[in-house]
């Protein structure tokens, strides 16, 4: 079984790369640092490196400060890399330059479109999320959970399954709950602090992003796009995308939701959220991305509008 093997492998290594993709979100950076912990508690030398360091939005998490803004020329040459919550090595951006062709790489993940890219693929597609998977390896390879791994895995779950509403909750994400649970971990201010921070400053900002809300293909899409302006137009840390597919699911008939946003390179980052049948998964593969049938990204070379055409484009052909 590959959770046997990747267990004999972390404890067989001296040296561990941890990493996840690039714009973490909390199931992968709490999946992320769990597994840090644990890898401290055998003795390992493991860092813990990304793109970025910790959002400024998740820094009261338990042992944020252990991720690292990796800039280059790091000198680490790890035996194993783990890549959580990551369906493509290039997801993880350039912290791939720390992974030598004899550094044995481990995949844990649930994303559909994973492209089993490692030595030691654990892919569960029908977990709900990466922390849920890593909660299971943490438990068969003996790791003896404190009240920090307890809370980090249970954002993940939290948040994967958008607080247990989603198709992925399952009983199994109940009964790992439940067991988390038992350090009694605060769940209403892990929930204030996860959904209940926007600054009265950014609401006004965003009452006016949703003034430029477009309703397109018969009133089922709901389309934003936005400028580097628009998105530095907020605060530093805040998730304007999560706040406003969070308002959007409320919305009854809407059955895509997309957000346009020009990112620093010049490309367009599209996210895609399904209220229906649309598979934005497979929608996102026509644009260099992936990850869930309802939840998935992906990036477009070109302006934003060209884009917004293509990407309307495609949603049209789905519905």
């Amino acid at each position: 079984m590959v959770q046997k093997k990747i267990i004999e492998v972390l404890k067989g290594s001296k040296s561990v790369l941890v990493t996840m993709h690039v714009h973490p979100d909390p199931d992968a950076i709490g999946a992320a640092l769990a597994m840090t912990l644990y890898l401290r508690s055998l003795g390992k030398n493991v860092r813990l490196y990304n793109e970025e360091k910790c959002p400024k939005a998740l820094n009261f998490i338990p042992r944020a400060g252990l991720c690292l803004n990796y800039k280059g020329g790091e000198r680490f040459v790890p035996d194993t890399a783990v890549i959580l919550d990551c369906g493509d090595l290039d997801r993880i951006g350039k912290v791939k330059a720390l992974i030598g062709e004899k550094t044995q790489t481990i995949n844990i993940d649930h994303h559909i479109t994973n492209r089993q890219f490692a030595r030691y693929n654990l892919v569960r597609m029908q977990y709900s999320s990466t922390s849920e998977i890593l909660y299971q390896l943490l438990k068969q390879a003996g790791c003896v959970f404190t009240k920090d791994i307890a809370v980090l895995l249970y954002l993940g779950i939290l948040t994967d399954t958008g607080s247990f509403g989603f198709d992925c909750t399952t009983s199994h994400t109940h009964l790992v709950i439940a067991d988390l649970l038992k350090f009694n971990i605060a769940v209403a201010d892990l929930y204030r602090q996860v959904y209940e921070t926007m600054p009265k400053d950014d609401l006004k900002v965003f009452l006016g992003m949703m003034n430029r809300l477009e309703l397109v293909c018969d009133e089922q899409v709901a389309c934003l796009v936005m400028t580097k302006k628009d998105v530095a137009s907020f605060s530093d840390g805040f998730d304007i995308r999560d706040k406003i597919f969070g308002f959007l699911r409320a919305v009854k008939g809407l059955e895509v939701i997309v957000i346009i946003t020009e990112s620093q390179d010049g490309r367009a980052r599209i996210n895609l959220r399904s209220r229906g049948p649309v598979d934005v998964a497979r929608l996102a593969g026509k644009f260099n991305g992936g990850g869930h049938k309802k939840a998935s990204g992906g990036y477009f070379q070109g302006s934003l509008a060209q884009a917004r055409a293509g990407i309307l484009a495609a949603i049209k052909k789905e519905l």
